[in-house]
């Protein structure tokens, strides 16, 4: 399935949003993946407005990230000053040097798909590393993500969205590396974690989400005040990140 292009850059829309309302990664992620890594520079690709750069930034690692969506990059820029932003697509970059990590948080889907695994292998120095992460969000109360779910579906959310079914971590098909011998040491891992999302900070979640965005504006804010209405105070989030590691071979 060819890329949406599109809707890649719709978080662009909501630069403020994304940055408060967006989980970040786990400190552990961070410390396994350069461990499992050899030294040398990092590319990040998608690095939206650096919800996992900062971290990676803070361990003193050279760092180049690139950013499809030039309101993204800008905040990123000014986030992460020591760090060097690529204003565009992975597809059309050029790099001028092999990396020992190249890492994508939440960003991989929207790499061409005939051409992402290529891409990496080019971009990485030999027995370099790529690690892909992703967070999956859950409502943590089954009735009530159940509720969530009906108001979005009845008005037309699709495809990901904030009260997804729960993450099966066991039944999922084999890694589309699994059987590519330009990577071996294939490793997945999991980190979960819980956290209370205030009302106004779950809504805001939802706005930066592109099942939302793609929504026209009132009707997106309908389904919200809808969803709203649900959720009281605020409520309980579990988070799973998904980390898919590999090794390029030779």
């Amino acid at each position: 399935m060819p890329v949406d292009r599109e809707r890649s850059v719709v978080f662009g829309e909501a630069v403020e949003l994304y940055e408060s309302a967006r989980p970040g990664y786990p400190e552990q992620l961070v410390t396994e993946a350069l461990a499992y890594a050899p030294a040398g520079p990092v590319l990040e690709v998608g690095a939206g407005t650096g919800k996992a750069t900062t971290v990676f930034a803070t361990r003193g690692v050279d760092l180049t990230c690139i950013e499809p969506d030039a309101r993204m990059a800008a905040a990123l820029a000014a986030k992460c000053p020591g760090v060097r932003v690529e204003s565009g697509i992975f597809e059309d970059y050029v790099p001028d040097r092999r990396f020992a990590l190249v890492y994508s948080a939440q960003a991989w889907h929207w790499v061409d798909p005939d051409r992402r695994w290529d891409l990496a292998h080019a971009a990485l120095a030999p027995s370099g590393a790529l690690a892909l992460f992703w967070n999956h969000y859950l409502v943590t109360d089954p009735g009530l993500r159940a509720a969530l779910a009906e108001v979005a579906h009845r008005r037309g959310v699709t495809s990901y969205s904030l009260h997804q079914d729960e993450v099966n971590l066991r039944e999922r098909p084999p890694h589309p590396l699994a059987g590519d011998p330009r990577f071996t040491d294939l490793d997945e891992r999991f980190y979960t974690r819980t956290e209370w999302y205030g009302t106004d900070r779950y809504l805001d979640l939802g706005r930066t989400i592109s099942a939302y965005r793609i929504l026209d504006p009132g009707v997106r804010e309908e389904v919200l005040r809808e969803q709203a209405d649900l959720l009281g105070d605020g409520v309980d989030m579990t988070f799973t990140t998904d980390l898919t590691l590999a090794r390029r071979a030779g």
